[in-house]
C-alpha cells in the first residue's frame, strides 16, 4: 500500500470488495466461508521478511477487498432477518416515527412518515412483532406527528416498486440501508392515530423543536417563501414548499446541492469559525477544536440524518487538513472518513449524495492547488476570480460522469453561478446561523441581520434565475458509456501525474498505451455503431420505447389503464439518459386508457400520431407547448422521409430499407406476412385471451421485446413465445431492454455501450 496515501487507497479496496460481493451475490450466498479464508490467507504475506514489498502489497489489497465483501455479507444477513413476510399483509400497524415527515402540499396534499414498525394485529386478533421500517402515507393531514411519536393505522402494506432502468439514483441500496419493507396506505376513511410518546429518537425531536422555534422567531422579518428557502439552506428539509421555478433554476446552474446540508455547509461553517478565531488571535489548535465542536452541534441541530453525518465526518477530517496546509494528510483523512462510513453502512457506496460528496472533496484536495497555480499565470485575471474558477472546477473534475449518469445534463453556467451566486448564498447561510444564535439572546438584533439576509437571498435568487434562463444553461448530454468513462478518468489521471510519468519512461509508455487502447475502443464502437437501435425502459403499467433508425428519432408510448406519475417520471428520465434533445415522431396508443394519464414530454416533438381515442381527454398534458402536427390515425398508410408506416388504428408497423419494427396494440395487424427483419414490441392485451399463436408464427420476429406486467396472461404470453423458440425478453422481469440492427435484430440486454449523440 502506498505510504503517502494509504487510507484513501484502503477505502478504494474496501469499496471494490463491496461491489464484488454485491455483483456476485448469488455466487457468494452459498460460499460465505470463502470470504474469511481469503482474508486470513491474504494477511499472511504481511509477516514475510523485507524485500517482499509487492507480495505484501498484494496481500494487503486482497485482505481489504475481503473485508469489504465480509461487511457486505453481514449487511445481507441483517437484511434477511427483516420481516419481509409482512409485505402484502393487511391489519393494524403500530410503529414509531423516525424522522420528520416529507410533506407535499401541491395537488392532493399528503404526508409521508418513515416509521420503525413494532407490531401488526390481524382481523382475527392475532398479533405479531415486526422488524423493519415502512413509509406510512396520510392524505390531507390535519396534524403532523413528530419523531418519537408512536402511531397506528389500519391498512395494507405494498412492496416498494423499483423500476430497473439505468440513469437514475440507486433507490434499492437506500431502501435496504433504511431496512425499508414497503409502503402502507390507510384504508378508506382511516387516519393515523396517536398512541403516545415512545421516548425514542430524542435527538431528532429536539432538533425539530429547535428549528421550529427558530423559524417562528424569523417569520416576522422575512418573506414567507424566502423564509422556507433559508430554512432549507440552513438545515436541509422538504423541497416541496420551494417554488418549482426556483428549484429548476438551481438545478440548471448546478448549485442545487447548496439546498441540502452537505460537505460544503460544513466547510463553510468551519472556514468562517476558523478565520474568526484567527482574527481574534486565538491559538490555532483552540480555534480548530472549537470549530469542530460547533460543527458537531450544528450536525445535531440538523437532525443527525445520514447526509448530515456524512457531511460532518468528511468535512471535519478533510477541511481540517486543508487549513493545516497538509494536502496529503487531508486525502488520508478523507480516506479514513470513507472507510469508517463504509464499515458502518456499506450501502452508502450506492448513495448519490455520498458519491458526489466524496468525489467533490477528493477533487478539491487533489486539483485545487494545481488549478489555482494555472490560473495565477493570467495576470489580467483578478485573483479572487481565478481562485473561484479553480475551486468550482476542481469540485467538478471527478464528479462529471456521476452527474451525467444521474442527472443527464451538464450545467453550462456552473462557473458563473459558483462565482457570483454561491458566495452570496454562503453569506446568507452565515447570516442565518448568526441570527439563529442571536435570536436566543436579543431578538431585535437578529431581526436586523435577517432583513439583510432576506435582501441577499432575493438578489441571489434573481441572479440565478437570470443565469438559468439563458439559452443552453443546462446542456442535455445523456449519460457517458462505460468506455467513455474509462477514457475520461484515464485522461484525468495522466494529466495529473504527468510529471511523475515523464520521470519514468516505462510507466509513461504503459499509461499512454492504455489511453490509446481506450481511445481506439471508443472510436471502434463509434464506427461499428448499429444501423438502428431500440430501447425499451420499464414503465410499470405503461409501455414505451425509443427507436433510433436512419437519422429518425421515434418515440412509442402505450398508456395503461391506471394513471401513473411514476411512469411519466421514469419515461422523461430515460429520455434524458439516452441524450435525446428532440424527436421526429411520437406514436401514442391510448386504447387502454380509462382516466387521463399524466404523460408529459420534456423534449420537443415534430409530429404526434394518436391511436385509441382523443388525446385532449386521455393525455392532455402531452399537448402542453406542443406546436407540431397532430394526427388521429385509424387504418392508414403513412410516410415520414424514407420510412413507411402501416396502422389499423391500434398497431403500427414501421419499415425502413431492410428492417422493420412492429408495435402491436390491442388489435394486431392482419397482414399475410411481415418483413424478414422485424423487431416485435409486444404487450399484454387485457381484453383478449392473449397473443394468438397464429400471430406469433405470422410475424416471425427476429427478436421480441415484451412490455410485460404482473398479470398472469403476460407470463402465459411469454411462455407461448418461448415455446415457439423466438428470442424474447420481458421488460417487467429483466428491466430496461435494448435491441440493435446490423444484419439482423439482436437483443442486447441493457445495451450500455451505445448512446445517442
Amino acid at each position: 500500500m502506498n505510504t503517502r496515501t494509504p487510507l484513501i487507497r484502503s477505502a478504494l479496496c474496501l469499496a471494490l470488495g463491496i461491489i464484488l460481493y454485491d455483483g456476485m451475490s448469488s455466487f457468494w450466498m452459498h460460499r460465505l466461508w470463502l470470504i474469511p479464508v481469503v482474508g486470513v490467507f491474504s494477511f499472511l504475506p504481511l509477516f514475510w521478511k523485507k524485500g517482499r514489498k509487492e507480495l505484501v502489497l498484494l496481500g494487503a489489497v486482497l485482505f481489504l477487498v475481503a473485508c469489504g465483501m465480509g461487511r457486505m455479507a453481514l449487511s445481507d444477513e441483517a437484511w434477511s432477518r427483516q420481516s419481509s413476510w409482512a409485505v402484502g399483509s393487511t391489519g393494524l400497524w403500530t410503529g414509531i416515527v423516525r424522522e420528520s415527515p416529507s410533506v407535499n402540499r401541491e395537488g392532493e396534499p399528503y404526508a409521508r412518515y418513515p416509521v420503525e414498525l413494532e407490531t401488526i394485529r390481524y382481523e382475527d386478533g392475532d398479533e405479531k412483532n415486526i422488524a423493519g421500517t415502512a413509509y406510512i402515507y396520510e392524505t390531507n393531514p390535519k396534524q403532523l406527528y413528530r419523531p418519537g411519536d408512536r402511531i397506528s393505522v389500519s391498512g395494507k402494506m405494498t412492496a416498494v416498486r423499483i423500476y430497473k432502468n439505468p440513469g437514475k439514483i440507486d433507490l434499492e441500496g437506500r431502501y435496504r440501508s433504511q431496512r425499508l419493507l414497503g409502503r402502507i396506505y390507510p384504508e378508506k376513511g382511516e387516519t393515523l392515530r396517536f398512541s403516545g410518546d415512545s421516548g425514542e429518537f430524542r435527538i431528532q425531536r429536539w432538533a425539530e423543536d429547535t428549528r421550529n422555534r427558530i423559524s417562528h422567531a424569523f417569520a416576522p422579518y422575512m418573506d414567507p417563501v424566502r423564509l422556507h428557502i433559508l430554512g432549507t439552506l440552513l438545515f436541509g428539509g422538504n423541497y416541496n414548499d420551494i417554488p418549482a421555478q426556483i428549484m429548476n433554476s438551481f438545478s440548471a446552474t448546478g448549485i442545487v446541492h447548496i439546498l441540502s446540508v452537505s460537505g460544503s455547509h460544513v466547510a463553510l461553517l468551519f472556514g468562517f469559525l476558523y478565520f474568526l478565531g484567527k482574527w481574534i488571535h486565538l491559538p490555532e489548535r483552540v480555534v480548530i477544536s472549537l470549530a469542530i465542536l460547533l460543527v458537531l452541534f450544528y450536525s445535531f441541530l440538523s437532525g443527525l440524518v445520514p447526509p448530515v453525518i456524512r457531511a460532518a465526518a468528511m468535512g471535519i477530517l478533510s477541511v481540517g487538513g486543508v487549513f493545516l496546509d497538509r494536502e496529503k494528510s487531508s486525502l488520508n483523512l478523507l480516506g479514513a472518513a470513507v472507510t469508517g462510513m463504509l464499515l458502518w453502512d456499506p450501502f452508502y457506496l450506492y448513495d448519490v449524495s455520498f458519491q458526489l460528496s466524496v468525489g467533490a472533496s477528493a477533487g478539491i484536495l487533489i486539483f485545487y492547488r494545481p488549478l489555482s497555480r494555472f490560473f495565477s499565470r493570467f495576470s489580467h485575471l483578478p485573483h479572487w476570480i481565478g481562485e473561484g474558477i479553480a475551486l468550482s472546477t476542481a469540485a467538478q473534475v471527478l464528479t462529471i460522469p456521476l452527474v451525467l449518469y444521474d442527472f443527464h445534463s451538464f450545467p453550462f453556467y456552473f462557473i458563473p453561478a459558483n462565482l457570483f451566486v454561491t458566495p452570496v448564498l454562503e453569506w446568507v447561510i452565515i447570516a442565518g446561523l448568526l441570527a439563529a444564535v442571536v435570536s436566543f439572546i436579543f431578538l431585535p438584533l437578529a431581526g436586523g441581520i435577517l432583513q439583510l439576509a432576506d435582501y441577499l437571498l432575493w438578489f441571489s435568487i434573481r441572479l440565478n434565475l437570470t443565469l438559468s434562463s439563458r439559452p443552453g444553461a443546462s446542456l442535455r448530454t445523456g449519460a457517458m458509456t462505460v468506455m467513455e468513462i474509462l477514457l475520461y478518468y484515464s485522461t484525468v489521471g495522466i494529466l495529473y501525474f504527468k510529471k511523475y510519468l515523464f520521470q519514468r519512461p516505462r510507466r509513461l509508455m504503459a499509461a499512454g498505451g492504455c489511453w490509446c487502447l481506450l481511445a481506439l475502443g471508443c472510436f471502434t464502437l463509434f464506427l461499428l455503431a448499429p444501423k438502428a437501435r431500440l430501447y425499451a425502459p420499464e414503465l410499470g403499467p405503461d409501455q414505451g420505447t425509443v427507436l433510433l433508425s436512419g437519422g429518425h428519432r421515434i418515440l412509442y408510448y402505450r398508456g395503461g389503464s391506471i394513471p401513473s406519475h411514476t411512469s411519466n417520471w421514469e419515461w422523461n428520465s430515460f429520455l434524458g439518459y439516452v441524450g435525446l434533445t428532440e424527436a421526429d415522431l411520437l406514436l401514442l396508443n391510448l386504447e387502454e386508457v380509462k382516466e387521463p394519464i399524466p404523460l408529459s414530454l420534456s423534449i420537443p416533438v415534430r409530429e404526434i400520431w394518436v391511436a385509441g381515442g382523443p388525446v385532449e381527454k386521455k393525455a392532455p398534458q402531452v399537448l402542453k407547448d406542443f406546436k407540431g402536427t397532430l394526427r388521429n390515425v385509424k387504418a392508414a398508410r403513412l410516410t415520414m422521409g424514407n420510412m413507411a408506416a402501416i396502422t389499423n388504428g391500434s398497431s403500427f408497423l414501421l419499415t425502413e430499407r431492410d428492417r422493420a419494427v412492429y408495435f402491436s396494440g390491442r388489435k394486431g395487424l392482419s397482414l399475410s406476412s411481415f418483413p424478414e427483419h422485424t423487431l416485435w414490441v409486444a404487450g399484454n392485451r387485457k381484453n383478449s385471451a392473449g397473443i394468438p399463436v397464429e400471430e406469433i408464427r405470422r410475424v416471425r420476429g427476429e427478436a421480441i421485446i415484451y412490455g410485460g406486467s404482473r398479470l398472469a396472461s403476460s407470463w402465459e404470453d411469454m411462455d407461448l413465445i418461448e415455446s415457439e423458440h423466438y428470442p424474447a425478453a420481458n421488460v417487467y422481469e429483466k428491466g430496461m431492454q435494448a435491441a440493435s440492427f446490423r444484419k439482423d435484430w439482436t437483443l442486447e440486454g441493457h445495451g450500455l455501450w451505445y448512446r445517442e449523440r
